[in-house]
């Protein structure tokens, strides 16, 4: 084998090595790309969902707010924090269940 044929067949090896380098950095741009668009959907899907909680807490903290409650007493005939509306002392073992007793942990 001669030096010509040599530097064709290092020649011809370096230009496969380029070829498969730059098919690998094609491919792992796409990746790359692709891997992105997700990790933005998943952010949007964080993002709308977070606002979906900061709504619920909202409403939440609505329907639990003093003004709303003795509005929902009122509407019911009750009124909050008067004694007559509570139960009296003989009917609290009919209304409420018996305490259960749980076996001491060892």
């Amino acid at each position: 084998m001669g030096k010509v044929a040599i530097r064709r067949a290092l020649y011809g090896a370096a230009m496969v090595v380029i070829v498969v380098l730059a098919v690998g950095l094609y491919r792992a741009k796409s990746d790359a790309s692709r891997t992105e668009a997700h990790v933005r959907a998943l952010q949007s899907e964080i993002a709308e969902r977070e606002a979906g909680l900061r709504a619920t807490r909202a409403r939440i903290a609505a329907q639990e707010s003093p003004e709303n409650i003795e509005h929902l007493a009122e509407q019911h005939g009750a009124v909050v924090g008067s004694e007559s509306s509570a139960l009296p002392e003989s009917q609290i073992d009919d209304r409420l269940p018996a305490p259960r007793h749980t076996a001491p942990h060892s």
